[in-house]
């Protein structure tokens, strides 16, 4: 994979929106415009916010890279953080038909990043860290 950019920086709030255009900037030299580029976007954004939001909870506050490049036809953007861990596995897909006085908080994160993104993995490593790669994959009009 050809790795196009990379940054590290605290994981707060603040920063989410430095990683985001980062990544959006390599979107844009890779060919991804108009939709393709605004769910890569919300993608990255979704990812960040949860680096901040829960990762380093009950922790000292500690840092967040956004990596991406290409790879063949796909573009692929890593997050990584050295937080706390999670299994995706055990966060239920949100009711969005449900009422939203029906709804429960959070959740929201990890659908849209699945709705918007054509492939999303998880992995987590005590040494590595924990990664979120997000796979847009190129299309003709993208």
């Amino acid at each position: 994979m050809q790795e196009m950019r990379k940054l590290r920086v605290q994981a707060i709030l603040e920063n989410v929106s430095m990683a985001m255009e980062c990544v959006a900037q390599s979107a844009r030299g890779a060919g991804f415009s108009g939709q393709a580029l605004s769910q890569i976007e919300l993608g990255v954004d979704e990812a960040c916010a949860n680096v901040v939001n829960h990762a380093y909870e009950g922790m000292e506050r500690g840092d967040m890279e956004v990596s991406c490049g290409i790879d063949g036809q796909d573009f692929v953007v890593f997050v990584r953080d050295w937080g706390r861990g999670f299994d995706p596995s055990n966060v239920d897909v949100p009711d969005i038909a449900a009422p939203l006085e029906e709804r429960t908080l959070g959740g929201l994160g990890l659908f849209l990043i699945k709705q918007v993104m054509d492939q999303v993995q998880y992995r987590s490593d005590p040494l590595e860290g924990n990664e979120l790669i997000m796979v847009k994959r190129s299309r003709s009009g993208a």
